[in-house]
């Protein structure tokens, strides 16, 4: 799936992962006890990646230029504007396999990303996803995601009064993100499959852009063709995201900047294996995805959000190498680009506006069972 990834301002940060764990337990409670059980088993996942990105701030051209010049350094805290990120995870996964295609599963997963040159801008996140499969042909997703703090960079803050001529006015700006989701996965005949799903983000920036708190509503549907020539999948996606900003901080006047937009996603993913060994498999992927943005600020004052409009394109590349049963090696190479309609009004400064950016790095990933309990009548595994 492809999600939109980085107000209610009483949204508690962690409420929407608690309500995913509530949601789970209560299903859990609720469902029909098993025939005959065939199992348990606890998987684990560890991965580690290596990622160079060339503008992991997103900067724009002139911001790039503006950076490099040294001339206003109170509107940067970082030492580069490429960078070397060092990404690890740990997963963790509880199954039960039961009769008549029926299971359930409960992930949780902990990640990060850590700058080689800007510690400014590592983070840690937390994910948890609860499946219920009800047979082999229907499967309800329930997720939550939370990310404790994201930098975004140093922006101008039109109410902070210095307290002596000279001290700037471009403030760290961050946020904290919860994300919370359902979907509901339908097999369509043989080979294919489709998903409906809705997600809930919530972001809450720090006090000095309290105005920029908002949340986001997404529906997004995916259609899946598997089994295709070459052992390939094909993946489509569309939906629509709709985001209100809360748009007023603290005095409560109408002045503030309003990043509130509506905008559609779209993309696809295809996959082949191109060889395969016993003890090995070699394969190859592509994807593309697209956002837009129209952004519904209605302040003439508001220059850099005012009609404006964003256009994005991402594309992606990898080549995956799997050493059964453990591990894997994927390299990989992705380019955005984003399109920033700022209109005339708008100046040179520290908004995000359009840019492009490249990232290539490697990733390796040990998995495997650390603990089964399984009876001898256990199904086979769902494609």
């Amino acid at each position: 799936m492809i999600a939109g990834a980085r107000s209610s301002a009483g949204c508690c940060p962690g409420r929407l992962l608690v309500g995913a764990a509530a949601c789970a337990a209560v299903l859990v409670a609720a469902a029909p006890p098993a025939q005959s059980a065939s199992g348990h088993s606890l998987d684990l996942a560890i991965g580690v990646s290596m990622i160079y990105d060339d503008n992991f701030l997103q900067y724009s051209d002139s911001q790039i230029l503006m950076f490099e010049s040294g001339l206003n350094p109170d509107r940067f805290s970082i030492q580069t504007t490429d960078d070397l990120l060092g990404l690890p995870s740990v997963a963790l996964t509880w199954s039960q396999r039961r009769h008549e295609g029926r299971s359930r599963s409960i992930r949780i997963r902990w990640s990060g990303e850590f700058h080689k040159e800007n510690k400014t801008a590592d983070f840690p996140s937390y994910g948890a996803t609860y499946r219920e499969s009800f047979s082999r042909k229907s499967r309800l997703t329930l997720a939550g995601y939370w990310l404790p703090r994201y930098y975004i960079r140093q922006l101008f803050d039109e109410d902070f009064i210095p307290p002596f001529p000279g001290l700037s006015r471009y403030r760290r700006a961050e946020f904290s993100l919860a994300i919370g989701s359902a979907a509901w996965r339908q097999r369509l005949g043989m080979r294919s499959r489709a998903e409906i799903e809705y997600q809930l983000e919530h972001r809450g920036y720090n006090p000095d852009f309290t105005e920029r708190t908002s949340d986001t509503h997404q529906v997004a549907l995916d259609f899946e063709r598997y089994r295709l020539p070459g052992r390939g999948t094909l993946d489509l996606l569309g939906g629509y995201r709709i985001s209100n900003a809360k748009g007023v901080d603290a005095d409560g006047l109408q002045d503030d900047p309003d990043v509130s937009y509506r905008g559609v996603i779209a993309g696809l993913d295809w996959g082949v294996e191109l060889k395969r060994r016993k003890a090995w498999r070699l394969g190859a992927d592509v994807s593309y995805a697209l956002g837009t943005r129209a952004y519904t600020s209605d302040l003439p004052s508001d220059r850099y959000h005012y009609r404006r409009h964003d256009v994005s394109h991402t594309a992606g590349v990898g080549v995956r190498w799997s050493l059964r049963p453990h591990w894997a090696l994927r390299g990989l190479y992705q380019f955005e680009h984003n399109s920033a309609n700022l209109g005339a009004s708008a100046p040179a400064g520290s908004e995000q506006g359009s840019y492009s950016e490249n990232r290539v790095g490697l990733a390796v990933e040990w998995s495997g069972k650390v603990w089964r309990q399984a009876s001898p009548s256990a199904p086979a595994d769902e494609e």
